[in-house]
């Protein structure tokens, strides 16, 4: 069974480009929805207003920095800006962490 955390990180397109990503915030869903995004330890996003659900690396983020530009990440940039979000790791712990990390995959 997957659990969900609200998404609240750094923007890993940022982070991909080679800036700092900015300080950590809720990610909510664009479309036109906008509702609160979350991730599970699946490595899936899933929008809790839409149900819209795809696994992080077919995700495109956009952040204060580039707001109508959505960007993709990389698997790092992604597993670095949700290593240092302190919310998710400290509410989920790291066996959900590492179950996350493992399911990114290499293929990004």
């Amino acid at each position: 069974m997957t659990t969900y955390y609200d998404l609240k990180i750094r923007c890993p397109a940022c982070i991909a480009a080679g800036k700092s990503g900015g300080s950590p915030a809720q990610w909510n869903h664009a479309n036109g929805c906008g509702g609160k995004i979350q991730i599970g330890d699946n490595a899936y996003l899933k929008c809790v207003s839409c149900s819209h659900t795809k696994h992080l690396k077919n995700w495109r983020y956009a952040c204060e920095e580039h707001e109508a530009d959505y960007r993709p990440c990389t698997g790092a940039s992604f597993a670095n800006a949700i290593s240092t979000a302190g919310q998710v790791t400290s509410l989920a712990g790291v066996r959900w962490l590492r179950t996350l990390m493992d399911n990114i995959g290499d293929d990004w």
